[in-house]
Formats: C-alpha cells, sequence, structure tokens
C-alpha cells in the first residue's frame, strides 16, 4: 500500500503545479509503457504456441461477460478528456481527435499483450495476477521482469496523474455552475489549479486507504464498486448520445450499439450494481430534500445563490 500511496502523491502535487508539466510527464510515461509491451510482445511471438489457444471457451460464454465486465476497466477514463477540456485551444477538434487515436492505440496494445499471455500460457498459476511481467522474464531473464514491475508503476502513475487532474477540473466546474460546494472551485493562487477540487480528492483517497489498510475492505470489492458505478455512467452517457445526436445518424447508430453493448454487461457486475444505484437514489432524495427545505423551484441548484 505504500506504493500506492506514493504514486497518488506524486498525481496530486503534479495536478497542483498545472497540466503543462503533467503532460509533459505523461508523454515520457506512455512512450516508455508503449515501447516496453512492443518490445513485450515481439519477444513472446517465437513461445506462443497454437495449442495454448484451446479450449478456446473452457468456462463457457458466461465467462465472457464476466471477463468482459472487468475489462471495461481497459478503457474506464475516457469520458475524463471532457473534463479537461478548457485545457485544449479547440477542444471539439483536438479532444475528439485524441480520445480515437488513444482509443485504437491502446485497443491494439491491449489484443496483443492478451494475445502474447495466452499464447505463452503465462497464466492459471500463483502468480498469474502479474502475467505480463513472466511472460517478460520468461523471454528476457530477472532484468526485463523488473522492467515490467517497473512499468506496471508508470501506468498507475499515468492513470492517477490523467484521473486527477479531470476529476478535479470537473469539481471545480460543478462549484462554478452551482452544482457543488463552492469550496471546490477554490484555485491555487500560484498555479491557477483547482485547489479545492484536488484537496478534497486527497481526502477521499485518505479514507479509502484507511478503509483498505484497516482490513474493513477488500481490494476485490474496491474494484468492483466503482466498475459498477463507471459501467451505469456509460450508460447514461450512450442514453445521452442518442438523444442529443439525432443530427448525426452515425453519433445516434454508435450510441445505441454502445448503449446496447453496456446494458448487456451491467448485469455481469453482480452485487455490486446497487453501489451505484443507491447512490442516484441518495443524490436524488438529498437534491429533493434540499429544494423543499430551502423552497427552492423549478431547476435551480441547492448550491445556488
Amino acid at each position: 500500500m505504500g506504493i500506492a500511496i506514493v504514486i497518488v502523491v506524486i498525481g496530486l502535487v503534479t495536478n497542483l503545479v498545472g497540466m503543462k508539466i503533467a503532460g509533459q510527464i505523461q508523454i515520457a510515461v506512455v512512450a516508455s509503457i508503449i515501447a516496453v509491451l512492443v518490445t513485450a510482445v515481439a519477444g513472446a511471438v517465437p513461445h506462443m504456441k497454437t495449442a495454448n489457444f484451446t479450449p478456446f471457451l473452457p468456462h463457457g460464454w458466461i465467462s465472457v461477460g464476466q471477463a468482459a465486465a472487468i475489462l471495461y476497466w481497459c478503457f474506464i477514463g475516457w469520458e475524463a478528456v471532457s473534463h479537461m477540456s478548457e485545457e485544449f485551444v479547440d477542444p471539439e477538434r483536438e479532444a475528439i481527435r485524441g480520445v480515437t487515436i488513444a482509443s485504437i492505440i491502446v485497443s491494439a496494445l491491449y489484443f496483443l499483450t492478451a494475445l502474447a499471455t495466452v499464447g505463452t500460457h503465462s497464466y492459471g498459476k500463483a502468480t498469474s495476477s502479474a502475467s505480463l511481467v513472466l511472460v517478460i522474464e520468461r523471454i528476457f531473464g530477472t532484468g526485463g521482469a523488473l522492467i515490467a514491475g517497473m512499468t506496471g508503476v508508470f501506468i498507475c502513475t499515468a492513470t492517477i496523474i490523467a484521473y486527477i487532474g479531470a476529476a478535479s477540473r470537473l469539481a471545480c466546474s460543478l462549484a462554478r455552475s452551482g452544482n457543488a460546494p463552492r469550496t471546490l472551485a477554490v484555485l491555487s493562487a500560484k498555479y491557477r489549479t483547482p485547489l479545492g477540487g484536488i484537496a478534497f480528492l486527497g481526502i477521499c483517497f485518505e479514507i479509502v486507504f484507511t478503509l483498505y489498510g484497516s482490513g474493513f475492505i477488500s481490494l476485490t470489492t474496491l474494484i468492483q464498486l466503482p466498475n459498477a458505478t463507471f459501467i451505469l455512467t456509460y450508460l447514461a452517457g450512450c442514453a445521452a448520445g442518442i438523444r442529443l445526436l439525432k443530427g448525426h445518424p452515425w453519433g445516434v447508430w454508435i450510441s445505441w450499439l454502445s448503449f446496447l453493448l453496456t446494458a448487456a454487461i451491467f448485469p455481469f457486475v453482480g452485487w455490486a450494481v446497487f453501489y451505484p444505484l443507491l447512490i442516484v437514489a441518495c443524490l436524488i432524495l438529498a437534491n429533493m430534500g434540499i429544494k423543499k427545505k430551502r423552497g427552492i423551484v423549478g431547476n435551480e441548484s441547492p448550491f445556488g445563490q
């Protein structure tokens, strides 16, 4: 857990000093990650065996749905770009192009990594949670495994930096529009970054680390709960796309396809589906209660003037 705390602190500090520095760090980290993954896949090709791909569905089609629910973690985070739109000169053009290119590259890397892992049968053991490390160790020895482990740390760091940047700016934006407490809109006097949002995230991280460190909640649960939340969020986003993109036939079609595929995956999350539903219910009830108490009508925010 110590490494996780260090990574989170790096993410918080990096976003505090500004997105320009964060972006430069991200480019260096992502470039190193791609280099290691491409090298690992290329080195694994001679060690792949067709026998390792049979049987094709050892646990049936149900396991495909269960795996797909977890695989959402591979692509969770694309929506975070929208929260950083003010950092782009031309967000409509640059953000869409960036997400499209990144999704293609990341999808290819995930597929090739999975191909190398299954083709070399680097899973199914007690150490299967570090399958990629096993692949690289088999090819390049202990030194290669160490590099792979460090790459994993870089991947986590890059993700944390990106998500803290997006979440803190979302909190700031909500506060500015009156849909969240105004303290979240406080900016750093020196760096003009969302200090309020970053501080709030720091408190949330501290709570999660405390709960996990005390054994009150397991790592599996910590993965399942946000996973369900993200999938439900994507369902809502796809539904919004169906409604808002009526003038764009391809947009509506893709939104419908995404909505149906995401809806098919959602039940495989299991009991965790109740977590985001409970949050939504609590927010609706709290919003109704505050409006009733203050006599607010219409669409005025409970945090407004």
